[in-house]
């Protein structure tokens, strides 16, 4: 069977997004001039520029991560199988899923349902931002950015929230097995 670097992907594509983030924060903190001249600008200029710089330093996060595991025997995934069997004899956990596609599958779920409601936030964002009358943008730069924040994580919170129970009942649905819970 042939490793997918699923984990690896995910990870890169995870600390690519946090730099562009990160990048941005800092600029609003440090930068004030800078992020206020690019405000007569449109979103269509800088936000594929963010978009690429997301890409680019996720290929390098991926490269870097991969090129980790092969120096270090530890992060080698052909380690991960033994490493997990040794968790569950020390772990005291009173029920376990009879097999580990199980396990693996609700964290995929889980996963997926994260990406999907960030997705929808981003989306939600985008369409409020976009379609909203020249005068809302004045409402919003007099308004506390940490209500914007907030609700930023609540919506991301409940919105995959309910991806990743539409995931789950999607693959109950699918799936032959039955598995303890």
């Amino acid at each position: 069977m042939k490793r997918t670097y699923e984990k690896e992907r995910v990870a890169a594509l995870s600390a690519g997004l946090a730099s562009v983030v990160l990048f941005w924060m800092g600029a609003q903190a440090f930068a004030y001039d800078w992020i206020n001249s690019l405000g007569s600008r449109s979103i269509w200029f800088y936000g594929p520029i963010s978009a690429v710089a997301w890409g680019l330093l996720s290929a390098l996060s991926y490269i870097l991560i991969i090129r980790a595991q092969r120096r270090n025997p530890g992060l080698c995934p052909e380690h991960e199988e033994a490493t997990r069997e040794m968790r569950r004899k020390t772990c005291p956990l009173t029920t376990l899923p009879k097999c580990i596609e199980y396990v693996d599958q609700r964290e995929r779920d889980k996963l997926a349902g994260l990406m999907g409601g960030f997705a929808i936030t981003v989306a939600a964002w985008l369409a409020v931002l976009s379609l909203s009358p020249p005068g809302f943008l004045n409402g919003v730069i007099s308004t506390s950015p940490w209500l914007y924040s907030l609700a930023t994580m609540v919506l991301w919170c409940g919105t995959g929230q309910l991806m990743y129970w539409n995931f789950r009942r999607s693959h109950q649905q699918r799936s032959s097995i039955t598995h303890a819970q």
